[in-house]
């Protein structure tokens, strides 16, 4: 069963429990908007990028410290998670990227 979005306590934890459900690479978004893997020279368009999940959260000792996390996967197959600040200090470029990704999180037995 997929899990509902936003009900993990802390990023390491939902860090932890997506890398063994898979989501085991870490992306990031350059400065040409486009999906980055550390490892991997090959980069992806949003139209080749599905978002699954979502999950936001405030700092422990700061609720101004806020951050996002994206579970995503690739058309080559490739899972894994994308960090974000969010609010006011969170990328602009980012958020561009994921908001013309597909957003598959809310579909039932995905």
């Amino acid at each position: 069963m997929k899990r509902v979005n936003n009900n993990y306590e802390t990023m390491v934890e939902a860090i932890e429990d997506l890398k063994q459900r898979g989501y085991t690479h870490n992306f990031n978004v350059n400065d040409s908007g486009k999906l980055t893997d550390g490892g991997d020279s090959k980069t992806y368009f949003p139209s080749s990028v599905e978002l699954h999940e979502l999950h936001r959260f405030e700092g422990a000792t700061n609720p101004s410290d806020m951050s996002i996390l994206y579970a995503v996967e690739t058309d080559s197959g490739k899972k894994g998670t994308v960090v974000d600040a969010f609010g006011v200090d969170g990328s602009e470029t980012i958020s561009k990227f994921m908001n013309r990704v597909a957003q598959k999180q809310f579909e039932v037995g995905k």
